[in-house]
């Protein structure tokens, strides 16, 4: 089964939501075209309106991920390296800003993207030209961020020039949300090189993805998440992408899989874990049976806050998925596929 084409725009001439699962990359995320009950309030918008970027890469040696968050009322950003062979992290790092020109997640998804995060001795972006075909990553800690004798530098591509369309997603959102956009990549071809924990790494030949994700979100809001970019056996470039908890009105959800060129619709996703425990095994599944997924996490990166407007529950392990995808009659083998899970449950 294919995704219709993504539309021009979230909204109709009408201001009513586009609501569905599509494929294609959507020009602008024009949240201000939304009209009547869609269009909050001013005051209703700045605290509604939330917006990040989140990019991933991997090799088998190594995986490294960086998100830039823009609330409105404040920002964040945080890094993760973790060293694959050795089964450890070589870099953790997170920040926490005040709104302003020193954070910058564009309307543009794909082609125009920014999303930079700007502090003292850390910068991290996410850039792609009007015209260009790929993603440009530059990520530079210092010393004095890490907290280590080591620095972070990381400057590298995703080709989206023969790579997978995007997903887009535009959905309604539960209790006192609105609108919810996200848009997602997967199975992208790496470039580049990283520095991190004293190791320096290749990335050219990786895998990766990112995620884009914009609307008016609810004053609490939760999910559990699965992102993984890798190969299969045979060489061919795998991603995958699970949401449970979010995203899921209207009858749709943001679950797919990436192989080689093609983009291919899953099934509502279902994820088995210990809150208390996790880095002990998690299993991803869909209710129709056509995945069977096992996570086993080497690092996890969390952050607990309590800034009164903001009250966060995030924890995002890192490590390797193995399992079974079965698409239009076949059966896919997935081993060793670095990616992430995610158990997030935010007051914000």
């Amino acid at each position: 089964m294919s995704l219709p084409s993504v539309p021009s725009s979230v909204a109709t001439n009408q201001g009513e939501p586009r609501f569905g699962k599509y494929q294609g990359e959507l020009p602008e995320v024009d949240l201000g075209r939304l009209q009547g009950r869609w269009a909050p309030a001013r005051a209703a918008r700045l605290l509604k309106r939330k917006r990040w970027h989140y990019t991933f890469a991997a090799t088998p040696e190594v995986a490294a991920v960086f998100t830039v968050v823009d609330l409105g009322y404040t920002s964040s950003a945080f890094a993760i390296v973790v060293d694959l062979k050795e089964r450890r992290p070589l870099c953790d790092v997170s920040f926490l800003g005040a709104p302003g020109p020193q954070v910058e997640v564009s309307d543009r998804p794909g082609a125009g993207l920014i999303a930079s995060f700007r502090t003292l001795g850390g910068r991290l972006s996410a850039r792609r030209g009007e015209d260009d075909e790929r993603y440009q990553i530059e990520v530079d800690v210092s010393r004095m961020r890490t907290g280590s004798l080591q620095s972070l530098q990381w400057r590298g591509e995703l080709l989206v020039a023969g790579g997978p369309p995007a997903l887009t997603l535009i959905a309604p959102v539960e209790g006192d949300g609105l609108v919810n956009v996200t848009q997602k990549r997967g199975g992208l071809l790496a470039l580049g090189s990283l520095e991190a924990g004293g190791k320096r790494f290749r990335m050219d030949g990786g895998v990766g993805g990112l995620d884009y994700t914009q609307g008016y979100l609810s004053r609490h809001t939760s999910w559990r998440w699965a992102f993984a970019a890798g190969r299969l056996a045979d060489g061919t470039p795998v991603g995958f992408n699970f949401a449970a908890g979010f995203n899921e009105g209207s009858g749709n959800n943001e679950n797919v899989l990436w192989v080689g060129d093609r983009l291919f619709p899953l099934g509502r996703a279902r994820f088995e874990y210990d809150p208390k425990e996790l880095l002990d095994p998690w299993r991803v599944t869909t209710e129709d049976g056509a995945v069977d997924l096992r996570f086993k996490p080497i690092y996890v990166h969390r952050e607990e806050k309590d800034l009164r407007l903001v009250v966060s529950h995030f924890a995002q392990p890192v490590g390797l998925f193995e399992g079974t995808v079965r698409v239009e009659g076949r059966t896919l083998t997935l081993s060793h596929v670095p990616g992430v899970t995610e158990d997030q449950d935010m007051l914000w």
